[in-house]
């Protein structure tokens, strides 16, 4: 998520490998609702979809780096904008025109109402479904950087571990008292389910700095145990015998990473795909479907299928990349510290 030299291969690495991980969830495990009857891979790639708690670990441990790096909240929310944005609305097009010209049936015709509430990257707090279905996921990391550009107003950086754990313990009384259902908009407000992978990766941050305290190591441990309880939502009711070792897996695996052992991971290819992940993680689905719709119609077999979309996904990231994101993101960045130094001026 940064430029040049402070990138942490090993971040990338493990981005990587959390949006192939996500993809081939969704292009192998929803093959047989998009085309029933259609013979399935023996390989169960159901469990990919726990990339994404991989995901929020990595993005605790990069927004704190990248806040303290920043040091105000203009320059916090300028590197936010210019890092998400360009990509997003372009895959957010693609996504839109590919589902009117080519409908899958778990997948509402869009609407104009919808795409408006998907421009704020928060759909659901408008009462509208995301336009992809992984973009669910931006609008938790977008409360948390709310979250966390709150607590850099205030100079309370220090306290972040405090708020992180104030944040699951609102998480599990909330889910002891309540229906999730039934305050779904509250439970995304309070980062409910999600808020102790964000601290993880706070907390790694400060191991990785060399400013831990005992509280650093108090959450940490209080936000990998609370994983016992089992994942809910979209971790399909993971039970905590899952939940638990995975989460202390993911957690070693980070912890490895941006270690100094955690160049052994650079492996040239396996970094490319971190440095593409978050465009291949917004455009994986529609586009993968359509090309599976495709590949299906043509008397393409379930591996075949599955291994098109997946080529045709990395293809359309890497272009999204070098043409899109890149070069927009500089773009932004440009015109919003133009426009921020023409207000104080």
């Amino acid at each position: 998520m940064r430029p040049g030299a402070e990138r942490i291969a090993g971040l990338d690495v493990l981005r990587g490998f959390a949006a192939v991980a996500v993809m081939l969830h969704h292009h192998g495990q929803y093959y047989d609702v998009l085309y029933p009857g259609r013979s399935l891979l023996s390989v169960d790639l159901g469990p990919g979809h726990f990339g994404v708690e991989l995901f929020f670990i990595i993005s605790g441990f990069v927004i704190l780096m990248t806040i303290e790096r920043k040091k105000t909240v203009r320059q916090f929310v300028i590197s936010r904008t210019a890092r998400l944005m360009p990509a997003f609305l372009a895959a957010l097009v693609m996504a839109t025109v590919i589902r009117i010209l080519s409908p899958v049936y778990i997948l509402d015709t869009p609407t104009v109402l919808q795409f408006v509430a998907n421009l704020t990257m928060a759909p659901s707090l408008f009462g509208q479904t995301p336009m992809d279905m992984p973009y669910w996921t931006l609008t938790y990391e977008l409360v948390f950087y709310i979250g966390m550009g709150l607590i850099l107003a205030l100079g309370m950086l220090r306290w972040a571990e405090w708020f992180g754990l104030l944040a699951v313990a609102a998480g599990c009384l909330f889910i002891a008292t309540l229906d999730v259902r039934l305050h779904h908009r509250t439970s995304i407000l309070l980062l409910v389910y999600y808020s102790n992978f964000f601290l993880i990766g706070i907390c790694l941050y400060r191991i990785h700095i060399r400013m831990t305290r005992p509280i650093t190591w108090v959450a940490l441990v209080v936000a990998i145990v609370v994983t016992a309880l089992g994942g809910g939502e979209r971790s399909f009711d993971a039970p905590g015998r899952v939940y638990l070792p995975l989460t202390i897996a993911f957690t070693a695996l980070v912890w490895f990473a941006i270690s100094r052992h955690g160049k052994r991971l650079a492996w040239r290819p396996l970094v490319f795909l971190g440095v593409i992940s978050y465009p291949l993680y917004l455009v994986h689905v529609v586009l993968g479907f359509a090309v599976i719709r495709w590949g299906v119609a043509h008397g393409w077999s379930t591996i075949e299928g599955v291994v098109a979309a997946g080529l045709v996904s990395v293809v359309m990231a890497t272009l999204l990349h070098y043409f899109v994101e890149a070069p927009g993101g500089r773009w932004v960045r440009t015109m919003l510290r133009r426009e921020t130094s023409t207000v104080t001026a």
